[in-house]
């Protein structure tokens, strides 16, 4: 930000110089309603009549144990299965509310590791993917043209106490580049104790700040409550989370996964939208049994009994606002069948706007309008740093090439592309 020759105050960008004259912000749109609440509705869901798929070697393996999913740019979706060293590619058709059509088997890849993956997100660069496992725990980066990866992304250390099989359940990367987020199942050894009929476990979601380059580093964490078992404890019982979607303004869904003795049905599927405004980051304590803390808020979207699902991505814009979430069922107990389920949620903010960082009263978060408040948070952000509640720089609106995706700095690329997106309303 400078002054031209004749004084005026602006910033010089890829396309000129823009005057931050008085008149110019006077005449920026009122004050703008807050984001849109989140509905979620769940669309039905069709079993996985195929029960083999063939990898790049040829050879043929059994599907089982499908626990995550991610939507591919192609088209496809990749379901990874746990305790093994496969993925299955799908198609899967979705009616103009969501609903499932059809579901096929298209392929089948083997991975460069075995370990227990849990999930899996498209990594955003061409079909490079993330995939959790419970074991180390640990993120891996794989490539699924071949299979081949398998490196891990740094663990933060809380993490390596873990009970067994509640390591990383869950992995998801924000569509803008923001984050990518992962979580525990259960309760870190350090932090509580497992799920019982009267009481939820507390996990923590852990943030990855991406580089930018293809890898990310832990960053923020926050403490998250599940709900109670939904009924009686079982042998194996467990009231964790499964899942987590990251949405396109930002907003998070987490999935929980219940199992307990019940009439209604041994399995229960709880969504949930996450907020952080006024959570703790607790990437600084080594335990949280009597820490002081705030953890993260819930609001539920959907409860039913769906049987073990275990996986859901974000799958395509079916209209304005309102998108497709894709999930996977775990065959992997008596009740259960590899199955493939869809909701239809609707509330989403977008298309995603480099000038569009603030919602009504000053919150931090996209809500789909570009006013006066968006320029005083984005202005303020970029010369204190300031980070929004879920920890990303709100001021990191573009790669420091001048690409959409943040980099996890903040640069000359950042204010140009915020000023050059402003004045043209987005």
């Amino acid at each position: 930000m400078s002054r031209d020759r004749s004084g005026r105050f602006g910033v010089r960008t890829r396309t000129g110089w823009i005057a931050l004259s008085a008149a110019a912000l006077a005449a920026t749109p009122g004050l703008a309603p807050a984001a849109p609440p989140l509905v979620v509705v769940h669309r039905g869901g069709i079993d996985l009549a195929q029960g083999a798929a063939t990898d790049q070697f040829g050879a043929v393996f059994t599907i089982a144990g499908l626990s995550g999913v991610t939507l591919l740019p192609d088209g496809r979706y990749a379901a990874i299965m746990d305790n093994s060293d496969k993925v299955v590619f799908l198609s899967v058709s979705l009616s103009p509310t969501g609903t499932p059509t059809a579901v096929s088997v298209v392929g089948g890849l083997r991975l460069a590791g075995v370990f227990d993956h849990e999930d899996i997100a498209w990594a955003g660069s061409a079909l490079q993917a993330w995939a959790s496992e419970e074991q180390t725990p640990a993120v891996r980066r794989y490539d699924l043209a071949d299979g081949s990866g398998g490196a891990a992304l740094p663990t933060a250390a809380p993490f390596l106490s873990i009970r067994a099989n509640f390591g990383f359940e869950s992995v998801t990367r924000d569509p803008g580049g923001r984050a990518v987020w992962t979580a525990n199942e259960e309760a870190l050894t350090s932090d509580g104790a497992l799920s019982t009929a009267s009481a939820g476990t507390t996990v923590r979601l852990l943030r990855y700040q991406p580089d930018g380059v293809g890898g990310a580093a832990p960053a923020q964490q926050f403490a998250y409550r599940t709900a109670p078992l939904h009924d009686a404890a079982v042998s194996g019982s467990r009231s964790g989370l499964s899942a987590l979607v990251a949405l396109p303004d930002g907003r998070l869904l987490a999935v929980e996964r219940s199992l307990a003795f019940s009439l209604s049905g041994v399995f229960q599927t709880r969504i949930y939208a996450v907020g952080f405004t006024g959570a703790t980051d607790v990437s600084g304590l080594p335990a949280l049994n009597g820490a002081a803390y705030t953890p993260v808020t819930k609001e539920l979207l959907y409860s039913g009994s769906l049987n073990n699902l275990e996986g859901l991505c974000l799958g395509p814009r079916l209209g304005p606002g309102r998108f497709a979430l894709v999930g996977v069922v775990d065959d992997g107990d008596p009740v259960s069948v590899s199955r493939v389920v869809a909701f239809e949620v609707s509330g989403v903010v977008e298309p995603p706007c480099a000038a569009d960082v603030a919602s009504a009263g000053g919150a931090t978060g996209p809500d789909g309008f570009v006013t006066g408040e968006d320029f005083d948070l984005f202005v303020q952000a970029f010369f204190e740093e300031r980070r929004s509640p879920a920890g990303w720089l709100i001021a990191d609106v573009a790669g420091v090439l001048g690409t959409p995706e943040p980099d996890g700095f903040i640069t000359g690329a950042d204010f140009d592309s915020f000023v050059e997106n402003f004045f043209a309303g987005c």
